[in-house]
């Protein structure tokens, strides 16, 4: 096996010119050097087509797919394709990496011979960078990373977070024209992993931003329903992880009860079908061992007392935010809440 294998880092660079060359400075100046940075541009976005055309000039490893913007799952699948490492990684245009990111995936990859490598997130906020420092290296077949994903214990179906050994995605192309996209395949990948090594210790920079709160209910609408498809196939595979699924669809169904809540999208008549769902786990959940009391406290509260539920969702919300300042993208939450306290 080679010992210094090519490395293709796919980045996506649409609408970013805010962060673009925070992004390229934490690729370029990566501690493993045998990369290949293929960023795949909107052709109709002038001010990062100039920031990647500056870089390219100066680091020969640096390839330019300029497209017309068609969406994230064609620029992905163009860098796919583009890709001639025998790893491909994935870095978001608005996101950065510790500088010794991909030596440390490379390294965990080769030396316990793994599909996919994993190393921990940030989230980064304006203010703060909330993450893991302690480093803890774990070895595990898919049945192991299912239950991991499904009791959120460590990562998840992310892909910036993850290097991919090339093969993986010599059946696999990203769904054109969907939204997130990342949980659509993240299953799909990990289930053709013989093995998957996952270090703890924070490494990516995931830059949370506000959105739209009809983006958000869209997006959580598409998740739920890939959640769905992901506990499908784990139930026909591994029926042991029942308990997990259920505590996960639990967990999922809340959460978008939760922030249709606070952006002002709840609906009784239209949130009934989630509700339904908790309650329908509920009785698995509250005598499931590997839930913690928090959670099972939000679960009775969803089921027996929601406007105490929704309260509770949206005080935690603004205690957050005080305490941690997302990136601004669009949403209002000082008018979120105005409108939620007129409501009560």
């Amino acid at each position: 096996m080679e010992q210094n294998p090519k490395v293709s880092v796919i980045i996506i660079a649409y609408k970013v010119e805010r962060f673009l060359e925070q992004c390229l400075e934490s690729v370029i100046h990566q501690t493993y050097r045998n990369l290949e940075i293929i960023i795949v541009l909107g052709s109709t976005d002038e001010a990062c087509v100039r920031i990647a055309d500056t870089y390219a000039r100066s680091d020969s490893r640096i390839v330019l797919l300029k497209e017309e913007p068609k969406g994230v799952a064609i620029a992905r699948n163009q860098g796919i394709e583009a890709a001639t490492g025998e790893y491909i990684g994935f870095v978001d245009g608005d996101d950065w990496a510790d500088p010794d990111m991909f030596e440390i995936m490379v390294d965990a990859a080769l030396r316990h011979d793994a599909d996919i490598s994993v190393v921990g997130k940030y989230n980064a906020y304006a203010n703060r960078n909330e993450g893991v420092a302690e480093n803890v290296e774990t070895v595990l077949t898919e049945k192991e990373a299912f239950d991991q994903i499904l009791y959120q214990k460590g990562f998840f179906l992310h892909l910036w977070d993850k290097l991919y050994r090339r093969r993986i995605f010599e059946q696999v192309r990203f769904p054109v024209g969907e939204r997130v996209e990342d949980r659509k395949i993240g299953y799909h990948l990990l289930s053709m992993a013989n093995r998957i090594v996952y270090n703890s210790a924070s490494k990516y920079y995931f830059r949370v931003s506000e959105d739209s709160g009809s983006r958000v209910a869209d997006n959580l609408v598409l998740s739920i329903k890939n959640d769905y498809e992901m506990c499908d196939y784990i139930r026909v595979k591994y029926p042991e992880l029942e308990q997990g699924v259920r505590y996960f669809l639990t967990y999922e169904n809340m959460s978008v009860i939760q922030n249709n809540i606070l952006f002002g999208t709840y609906d009784r008549k239209q949130d009934r079908q989630y509700a339904s769902e908790v309650r329908k786990y509920a009785s698995s959940v509250l005598t499931n061992s590997h839930v913690g009391k928090s959670i099972k406290a939000k679960v009775l509260l969803c089921i027996f007392s929601p406007k105490l539920f929704g309260k509770i969702t949206v005080k935690r919300r603004e205690r957050f935010l005080k305490e941690n300042i997302s990136f601004q993208t669009g949403a209002d939450w000082v008018q979120t809440f105005e409108k939620l306290e007129k409501g009560n």
